[in-house]
């Protein structure tokens, strides 16, 4: 009988990793048909150790690969040979609740915590390639399922204007970022933040795709565009249902974006996320959706815009020489800051965790002067500095100052000025 997952957890804990772990991935490789399940459950209860957002399984002619993304960076992984890849496969989709004979199509499901040995379910996506299927899977970390808007790493005046915000009867509250960067966690812990606040005196209901934690208190829905349930539709349905906040997973087209600004003029406090660059960028974005300025102007009060760094281990990290080289700027306009070793307490990468960078803009009557005026994102973002907005890479260079991160991790993140 396969030892189950929880119990593989528990014995990671107590061995050593590494080599012994890929020894021991070699010998169920080998059992053939009777050490899959086993395999499996040795995977997925090392991404759980590891606390790693997501496990990639990887097929090949011979072997499987998996790797790990740990704090947002995908890890080389081991590869293990097996004449069977296949079947590894095929037991992650029947923990998923897959179809197994469906192999040239992608599939989407969950293994929920029995059966993983977690305190949150794991979301599951298979992609045809052309050794077999691929397999990604999303863990969602337990910590986070009710992290407060105090543990993001927003400073102390960003997360009061925030907070203010989130205490007003209506208006539109937009976040920004590529993908990966928490805005879904953000939004999670900005509706904790309500309902520590109001209890149940308010109607919450979250519009999402899809929904990734149920919150209590909370109506959620799951968007099913194939089914002709779309964010708009949900939207326009919604209104009649008296809600006084609304969280909309992501503002995609016009037709959604004129319903969420629509409803914070009407009196609703709508949440959502939109893609942009900046803070200001978000404004422009609407514009260019063709959303009535003055709708935007009277309804947007708030936007942010985050990014996501890894934190530095301070079991080991080590302060470093000349450290503006790397972020192109002078040493001395940056002083000191300190670099990545790695040690035992952060399995050898040199960081420990993630906080976020973030970047607010208040809007005020300046800026919604611009918005009537169309004025483009470079305007909008030199009224919002004039007005004290702190721009993102200047956050990031604070960071690095503090000691929190490091001139290499903002340049990955960032990329070069």
């Amino acid at each position: 009988m396969p030892v189950t997952i929880r119990d593989q957890a528990s014995r990671c804990e107590e061995r050593p990793k590494g080599l012994e772990l890929q020894a021991r991935l070699n010998e169920l490789a080998s059992r053939g048909a009777d050490g899959v399940c086993d395999f499996v459950s040795e995977i997925l209860a090392e991404g759980i150790r590891r606390g790693a957002s997501d496990i990639h399984i990887e097929p090949g002619a011979d072997r499987v690969t998996f790797r790990l993304r740990l704090d947002g960076v995908l890890h080389p992984g081991m590869g293990v040979r097996t004449p069977i890849p296949a079947n590894i496969v095929a037991r992650v989709k029947v923990l998923a609740d897959l179809l197994t004979y469906q192999t040239d199509v992608p599939q989407e499901g969950r293994i929920n915590r029995e059966k993983a040995g977690a305190q949150s379910d794991l979301r599951v996506s298979t992609f045809p390639t052309v050794h077999g299927e691929k397999v990604v899977i999303r863990l969602f970390d337990p910590m986070t399922q009710g992290v407060r808007l105090e543990d993001l790493g927003y400073p102390e005046s960003l997360l009061a204007a925030l907070q203010r915000q989130l205490q007003m009867p209506r208006g539109v509250i937009l976040f920004t970022g590529p993908a990966g960067s928490g805005k879904t966690t953000t939004i999670y812990a900005a509706l904790k933040y309500i309902l520590d606040q109001t209890g149940s005196a308010r109607n919450i209901v979250t519009v999402e795709d899809p929904v990734e934690r149920v919150l209590p208190g909370v109506t959620q829905t799951q968007v099913h565009p194939a089914t002709g349930l779309t964010f708009a539709r949900c939207l326009r349905s919604l209104m009649r249902q008296d809600p006084e906040v609304i969280v909309i997973g992501e503002i995609r087209d016009r037709e959604t974006a004129e319903i969420a600004v629509e409803a914070g003029l009407t009196g609703h406090l709508v949440i959502s996320t939109i893609h942009s660059g900046t803070a200001a960028g978000v404004l422009t974005r609407l514009l260019n959706m063709k959303v009535e300025p003055y709708l935007i102007a009277s309804s947007v009060t708030f936007t942010a815009a985050q990014r996501l760094v890894r934190k530095l281990c301070l079991a080991c990290r080590q302060r470093i020489t000349r450290p503006g080289d790397l972020l192109g700027l002078s040493s001395d306009l940056l002083g000191a800051a300190y670099g990545p070793v790695g040690c035992e307490a952060c399995f050898r990468t040199g960081y420990a965790g993630r906080t976020v960078i973030v970047e607010c803009l208040a809007t005020s009557r300046a800026i919604w002067d611009r918005i009537i005026e169309h004025a483009a994102g470079e305007a909008l973002e030199a009224v919002a500095e004039e007005g004290g907005m702190v721009p993102l890479r200047q956050a990031a260079v604070q960071a690095v100052k503090a000691g929190i991160t490091s001139p290499a991790e903002i340049r990955r993140v960032f990329g070069p000025e």
